[in-house]
């Protein structure tokens, strides 16, 4: 493996005190485009078991359980499954509708500190709670609708616009929603991060930007998709700093004037625009590490956008340890936790996920 270098770096930052991106030494650079292989070491390759007459249309949603095993979404479909270490399928729950314990399609999902699984369905402002069996609990109607949900010690994180910051008419242009919203008893604790940039201001960006976030003991993390840095909260919702410089290869997306995209020619126009252009596509954490996800939009009609490379920080001093690490064609990012969790490739069954470890970093 080749070693990141060492360099003179703050102390872990405790919770309440700012932090920036630690430089390392003016002249430290991390490496970059090393292999994957070579930062991490694959623990265990898992071949999604299937029930024939419950196929997975494609592999969505990724989290990790407290005690062993995973639970997966269907990418196109309305469920939930639940798997064994071994990647051995548990239980399964799901259909369409519009009605309890129904959805339309799952934009969120997590297991929360009593065992029982939340999950966030598309277009709907319901929580929906099943048993750690995935049978049928409670569910809660939330203040506007969400869109993502990690566990944050014995309660959630959701990220979400409130329905009374929704944007519905000209006003909207000037409105800056905030957008995390710490849940305890189901009753919205605080709310964090507000939205970097208006209509106004970045036309077009409002309908491609999402905002992936990370928890990680007393710390948030979470980053605009097409700009950096990222920024760290504290789990009072408090901001602490910020993380995260993009490497070399980072080709942000540019800002459109407006008018810049015929209504009527949008779904050509749009892989022309956006082809090649870069994107924090998701964050996992692993132990001390942060790992940020960067994609790219594809340049085909119909384009979609793909996992690319990595970047490793320490996240506890900001340091970069590692900078552009290649995934392999066709893969993705599904998680972290205990591990990192690789989906083999996206398109064809069977659907194998790798288990990856960080490498102890080398002296020297």
């Amino acid at each position: 493996m080749r070693a990141a270098a060492r360099a003179s770096c703050p102390a872990p930052f405790a919770a309440g005190l700012a932090i920036t991106a630690c430089a390392a030494g003016p002249d430290y650079k991390p490496p970059a485009g090393v292999a994957l292989e070579e930062v991490f070491e694959t623990e265990a390759v898992i071949t999604l078991g299937e029930d024939p007459q419950d196929s997975i249309a494609t592999p969505g949603i990724f989290a990790e359980r407290v005690k062993s095993g995973f639970l997966l979404s269907d990418g196109r479909l309305p469920r939930i499954r639940s798997y064994h270490e071994d990647g051995r399928l548990a239980a399964a729950f799901g259909r369409f509708g519009e009605g309890p314990f129904e959805f339309q399609g799952i934009n969120g999902l997590a297991e929360t500190a009593s065992g029982r699984i939340a999950v966030l369905g598309s277009r709907s402002g319901r929580l929906t709670y099943l048993t750690g069996e995935l049978e049928p609990d409670t569910t809660v109607q939330l203040p506007g609708v969400p869109r993502g949900v990690i566990r944050m010690g014995d309660d959630l994180l959701v990220g979400m616009m409130r329905a009374a910051e929704r944007p519905q008419d000209a006003s909207r242009f000037f409105r800056r929603p905030l957008l995390l919203h710490r849940l305890t008893d189901n009753e919205v604790a605080w709310s964090a991060y507000r939205y970097p940039f208006v209509p106004a201001e970045r036309p077009y960006w409002i309908s491609l930007v999402v905002f992936p976030f990370a928890v990680a003991g007393d710390s948030i993390y979470t980053a605009s998709s097409v700009r950096y840095p990222v920024a760290v909260l504290n789990t009072a919702g408090d901001s602490i700093g910020e993380i995260g410089v993009p490497p070399a290869s980072f080709d942000p997306l540019p800002v459109f004037e407006p008018g810049a995209l015929a209504p009527g020619a949008y779904a050509n126009q749009i892989p022309n625009l956006l082809g090649g252009h870069s994107t924090i596509s998701q964050m996992a954490v692993v132990g001390s590490h942060l790992i940020v996800v960067h994609g790219r939009f594809g340049s085909e009609v119909g384009f979609t956008e793909y996992h690319s490379s990595l970047d490793i920080y320490d996240r506890h001093t900001g340091r970069k340890l590692y900078e552009d690490v290649p995934l392999p064609e066709n893969s993705q990012i599904l998680g972290g936790g205990r591990h990192l969790y690789l989906l083999a490739d996206t398109r064809f069954p069977p659907w194998r996920i790798v288990k990856l470890s960080l490498r102890e970093e080398s002296p020297g």
